[in-house]
């Protein structure tokens, strides 16, 4: 038997058009010797690596965890393994020079980014070459992406705030409003608030967006008089939003009745609260599910078709905080 009919049989070729018995006598022996395929050896061949990468900015957020595992399971059903590469990001953008980076051995890529043009420069020459769909970001017309509608997302925080009857609502987020990372959220709730002739104050946690940033937030606020402080916080997401909560919890204020407050992704931290937390949801199974098939489809075909953009839509979860 050649060499070359046992490749085809174990790297299952069905056009070698092999006896069905010779595929038997094969697969025999290979169990019998304990032989495994090496997944790299056959990829250097098939000139495919059967790995799909995924980039974002970090772990700290637990939403990029859960971002990630939904990814893993996606990729895993089309019979591909997950890479994960992360960059330091400054205001969504990301931070490190592409001639540092080495190429990425994938066939395509999930990219993380509100910034496609720093992800894109990021990713160097591959940038162009790699198949890629954005993911988060709904700023790149010459680009396939995958994005939640924002913009209702706000507007779905304020409806529910407003529904409560809280007058006296804060906004808190890492960045400035003008920031393209902050835009949608913000001026979503802001028009709803606007309609409603409530006014929206902007809080500010210079940059971060984290447990600690949001628990320093909360102090600021339980120091302020009781009629002048909010009485809701709608968060830019969910560890702002729990780092308030622990931080009202800290100043002796009550969630709801001192203060409501709101999040943004529904992680799976925020239902282990003492409170579960009231949230607008973005559903990460589905966000990684639809994006992966329209990646999937771009490394299997030949021509090159439009770009697709498709918008998902956030579903308000209330909890206890509100």
């Amino acid at each position: 038997m050649s060499p070359g009919t046992v490749s085809h049989v174990l790297n299952n070729n069905i056009s070698a058009r092999i006896a069905t018995s010779t595929q038997d006598r094969v697969r025999s022996v290979a169990i019998e010797l304990g032989y495994r395929p090496n997944r790299y050896a056959r990829s250097l061949g098939r000139r495919k690596t059967d790995t799909i990468g995924l980039l974002i900015s970090g772990l700290r957020n637990p939403f990029f965890v859960e971002l990630l595992e939904n990814a893993e399971h996606a990729a895993l059903f089309a019979g591909f393994s997950v890479l994960l590469d992360t960059a330091p990001s400054v205001q969504g953008t990301y931070k490190v020079h592409a001639p540092i980076r080495s190429a990425w051995p994938v066939d395509g890529a999930l990219v993380w980014s509100w910034n496609v043009q720093s992800a894109a420069e990021f990713l160097g020459t591959q940038a162009d070459s790699l198949p890629l769909v954005y993911i988060g970001s709904n700023r790149a017309d010459d680009s396939d992406w995958v994005s939640f509608d924002y913009e209702v997302g706000g507007r779905l925080a304020a409806e529910h705030l407003l529904e409560r009857g809280y007058q006296r609502i804060a906004h808190i987020s890492p960045y400035p409003n003008g920031n393209e990372r902050q835009e949608p959220r913000f001026l979503g709730c802001r028009s709803v608030c606007e309609a409603a002739g409530v006014p929206l104050t902007e809080i500010i946690t210079g940059g971060e967006e984290t447990r600690r940033a949001g628990l320093r937030a909360a102090l600021e606020i339980a120091a302020m008089p009781k009629g002048s402080r909010p009485d809701a916080v709608f968060c830019h997401n969910d560890v702002l939003a729990i780092g308030i909560y622990n931080g009202l919890i800290r100043a002796g204020l009550r969630v709801p009745e001192d203060m409501a407050v709101l999040g943004f992704d529904g992680i799976e931290e925020g239902r282990e609260l003492p409170q579960v937390l009231s949230t607008v949801h973005t559903d990460t199974v589905e966000l990684t599910r639809v994006a992966m098939q329209l990646l999937l489809g771009r490394i299997n075909s030949e021509g090159s078709t439009p770009p697709e953009h498709i918008v998902l839509q956030p579903t308000l979860t209330v909890g206890e905080t509100t």
